[in-house]
């Protein structure tokens, strides 16, 4: 679980786009399917960058974690501060799939609790 936590930390919370941390965590074959939405390795990237560039400040609160050989199970709140002041938060419900040490599937679905409903789609904005 204390992988799941610094790639968290590093990735998403880190208020900079790093690539090589993303490299670190993630396989190059890596597919993430978010309420439906499916995004390739460089697509996620792309969207990563939106994140870094929309939000100011970004907390992860993990309310539940579950892990066997090869999956990590999170249900987490995501509280955003975008770059307006404007906070929105969702909960998440996801799956990760690892092999060889990096995350190679990602299966989310999310709901969004607090804030404008046109952010609804943060967790797959490009």
């Amino acid at each position: 679980m204390d992988f799941i936590k610094a790639l968290f930390k590093d990735v998403i919370e880190n208020k900079n786009y790093d690539e090589t941390l993303i490299n670190k965590y993630f396989s190059e074959n890596y597919i993430q399917i978010v309420d439906n939405v499916e995004l390739d390795f460089e697509t996620f990237k792309k969207h990563i960058k939106k994140l870094k560039d929309k939000i100011q400040q970004v907390d992860i609160a993990f309310l539940n974690l579950a892990e066997n050989d090869h999956s990590i199970f999170t249900k987490h709140q995501v509280t955003s501060i975008l770059n307006t002041g404007e906070v929105v938060k969702h909960k998440v419900f996801a799956e990760f799939l690892i092999k060889d040490g990096k995350v190679f599937k990602c299966e989310e679905m999310t709901l969004q609790i607090e804030g404008s409903p046109n952010e609804s789609n943060l967790g797959s904005a490009v």
